[in-house]
């Protein structure tokens, strides 16, 4: 018979048993590490919670003027630099920590028919005194901003 019709029986040319044991072991290392990763952080709170660092019935107010967000995530350093270096600046006594966030909004249109989300970072920047808070709606690539609101002591505003 030829050779080509002839069934090599056995090991491929090149094995060596320890190939099959390091086998067995990556393929266990796997499992374990994926069953470790599954069962770990299960109806444990978020490590960042930016929902906290918003000022009280900040939601609320936003609500009031049209403007609903969700699914708030932190930004880098880089980015919030961005953001902030194209936001117009606020008034003088206004000196309160701004928060950047990464959002998507939604403006109501009339009769409270609610609009297209838009990816957008938010910039907030609330009153150290705790009274007025102004909110910059910032497009996310050209750091443009798409939508302003003003809430708190001063009378509220919005502007498109």
């Amino acid at each position: 018979m030829s050779p080509d019709y002839v069934h090599r029986t056995g090991a491929p040319p090149g094995y060596k048993p320890v190939h099959l044991v390091i086998a067995v072991v990556v393929f266990i290392c796997w499992f374990g590490v994926l069953a470790f990763v599954l069962s770990h952080g299960r109806n444990e709170a978020s490590s960042v919670d930016v929902y906290s660092e918003l000022p009280p019935g900040f939601t609320g107010a936003l609500e009031t003027k049209g403007v609903t967000y969700e699914g708030l995530s932190p930004v880098d350093a880089a980015t919030q630099q961005q953001a902030l270096a194209r936001v117009p600046a606020v008034g003088n006594d206004n000196g309160g920590q701004p928060l950047v966030f990464r959002t998507s909004f939604t403006v109501a249109k009339g009769s409270g028919q609610p609009g297209t989300a838009t990816p957008a970072l938010m910039v907030v920047v609330p009153d150290p005194r705790g009274t007025d808070v102004h909110v910059d709606f910032v497009d996310p690539t050209s750091y443009q901003p798409l939508k302003t609101v003003e809430y708190g002591g001063t009378g509220p505003s919005s502007t498109p």
